[in-house]
Formats: C-alpha cells, structure tokens, sequence
C-alpha cells in the first residue's frame, strides 16, 4: 500500500485496528496521525479519547492502561506510541545472529521490554481501540513487532518525496489552499524546498497570503519569496571559481558562511557538487540526450539542467583542478590552525583559471 491509498482508505472512514508509521517524511507522517484521529471522529469528546504517549517515558502499566481503557461517549479512542526504535541490531553480535539474519529472523535477546508488551498487547488489544505507533529512524522489517502490526493492521513507511510526486503534492496541497500555477512554479519551488515537506508548506501559506486575491502563483514569486535552496548558491559558487570571477565567488562563499554553513561542511557541498558536474559531462559525452540527466542522476529536473549547464562549460581540467584543490582545503582545515574562512578564501582565490 501507499501512502496515497492509505490516506483515501482514511477519507472514506476506514480505520485499521493499529498502525506503524515510519520514514524520513516526518510531515506527512504527522498529517497521517491527524487523518486518523479526523477519521474516528472524536470531534468535542478528543480530550477524553485521545492519549499520547512517548515509548522513551512510558512504562508498562501505563501502556496497557492507555490501550485497554473504555472510549468515552465515542465508539472507538486513539492511543499514539511515539519515538519508538526499531532498527537492526548492532553488527558484530555473533554468529547465532547472523545465522538469524539469514534465515529473515530477529536475532534472539534483541526484542526491548516495550516492544514485548506491545506485541501482548496487539494479541488482546480491544476493538475500541485504534493504537498508532510511530517510530522514530529506521525499522528493521525483520522484527517481531513489525510483522505482528502487519497482520493485524497497517505498516506504512513514507519516504522522502522526490521529482515528480513532490512536484504533485505541492500543486495538490497549493489547490487546497486556493493556489494557481502558472508554468513551472511548482517546479521551482520543489527544487527549493530542501527542508522537506514541513518548509515547503509554509513556503505554501506564505505564496497564499502574497497572491491574494487571484492566488495565481508565478515562478517570478517563487523566486521572490521562496529562498534559494544550498544547493543551487553552491553551483553559483563554482559558477564563479570557475569563471574566474573572485571578487562575486567571496561574496558567495561569505554568504554562506553567515547563513551558518560550516567551512568543512562547505568543503564536503562543492566536492559532492563538482562530482555531480562530472558525473553530468560524462553522461552527456555517452551520448544521454538532453531532458535524461535527471534520471540518470537521480537528481530533481531543475538540478538537472543546472547540471548540463555546467558540464558543457567547464573543462576536465578545470573540474579536476577543483576537486584536488578541495581535498586540500579539506586536509588543511582539519590540521591547520589558521582561521577557517581565511582558508577557504585562499583556495577559492588561487582557483581563478590563467588567462581569466
């Protein structure tokens, strides 16, 4: 199941008995919570048939209180578990774990207290409860309380949305809040919205307020209020180097710094940026068309053409360059006790090409 189909089993007032919720979307996994709760319907009587609880605090008693207790004036109440750990084991634990993981079981000993009392609980939990647990990283399927929720209910993980189905959320998200797009708004905007979803909704709300009445949205708007993602003010970083143009390269590199990237954390952006322009010009010189990059690099359609851009501009002598005077900013900013952003200034200046 997906997430989409999981959400119009909701719209239609369909709940399961339980459900474990997992994954690097952590905004959509709060929507879905609420569409659970919207979808039981406890409307003035919440307070009364709505319990949180956090797996890090809670203890047993508590638990089987929570989940084994009678609704209040309501046909069904919601338990939410939060912050529950179900990744794999650690490696390294013996061959008897091992021989486990082969065989697609959880290793013996691993099983918390917690999830021991939940898996009690899921075999006698009550029909008039509906018991959502949300863990927190990521979950080992393999486990005992993974397959248990499966069986009686629901497991839904939500990825990170990405390329075209992030692009389909905003325009669908945007609809409800009264937006229309123009050609390549939403585009725009989901290349910028490397926050996730939770940033790019009030990159929703703040578009909405801006084009009201008519709520027509531009990429002209989008490029007014919606900040560049890190990403695209590192290509204009290397634009610059490359070019020779030092003195806007400075002002880049000086921006960033006071937006709070780090030297080292900038150092490893440009090297994992020059690498994508590389990996580009060697897919453009195999003869990939135009339009394919994308999916060739997994990268979103506007970093893609960024990308081409880049790659027929430089040479390999000036990537290659790049690349080696990095790894020696990044070898000096860890020994070096001169100041960080002076380094930094160093290489960028020292990378203006001859002749430029």
């Amino acid at each position: 199941m997906t997430w989409q189909e999981l959400w119009r089993q909701l719209d239609e007032k369909k709940v399961a008995p339980c459900y474990l919720l997992w994954g690097e979307e952590e905004h959509l996994l709060r929507l879905t919570v609420a569409k659970i709760e919207e979808a039981l319907a406890l409307g003035d009587l919440r307070d009364l048939n709505y319990e949180r609880l956090d797996a890090q605090e809670v203890d047993g008693g508590r638990l089987e209180s929570a989940v084994c207790a009678f609704p209040w004036l309501a046909p069904r109440r919601l338990v939410v578990l939060t912050g529950l750990k179900l990744a794999g084991t650690d490696k390294g634990a013996g061959t008897r774990e091992e021989e486990n993981k082969v065989a697609g079981e959880e290793p013996e000993g691993t099983t918390s207290r917690l999830e021991r009392e939940l898996l009690d609980l899921l075999g006698r939990l009550p029909a008039t409860t509906c018991l959502v647990l949300v863990a927190s990283g990521p979950v080992d399927i393999r486990r005992r309380l993974v397959k248990a929720v499966a069986k009686a209910g629901v497991v839904q993980e939500f990825p990170r949305l990405k390329g075209q189905e992030l692009e389909r959320w905003l325009k669908e998200r945007g609809r409800k809040l009264g937006l229309k797009w123009e050609r390549g708004a939403a585009e725009l905007l989901a290349a910028r919205g490397e926050g996730g979803l939770e940033q790019l909704e009030q990159e929703l709300k703040k578009l909405a307020a801006y084009t009201e009445p008519s709520g027509v949205v531009r990429r002209e708007d989008v490029e007014l209020l919606v900040p560049e993602a890190k990403s695209a003010r590192v290509f204009d970083l290397i634009d610059a180097v490359l070019a020779g143009e030092s003195e806007r390269a400075l002002h880049l590199l000086s921006r960033l710094l006071e937006q709070g990237e780090t030297p080292l954390g900038l150092v490893a952006l440009l090297a994992r940026q020059v690498r994508l322009i590389m990996a580009a010009k060697e897919a453009r010189e195999k003869g990939n068309r135009p339009g394919t990059l994308a999916a060739v690099l997994k990268v979103h359609p506007y970093v893609a053409q960024k990308l081409e851009g880049q790659s027929s501009r430089f040479t390999w002598e000036d990537l290659y360059r790049l690349i080696q005077a990095l790894a020696r900013a990044d070898q000096k900013l860890k020994s070096s006790t001169l100041s960080p952003n002076l380094i930094l200034e160093e290489i960028i200046l020292g990378l203006s090409p001859k002749g430029k």
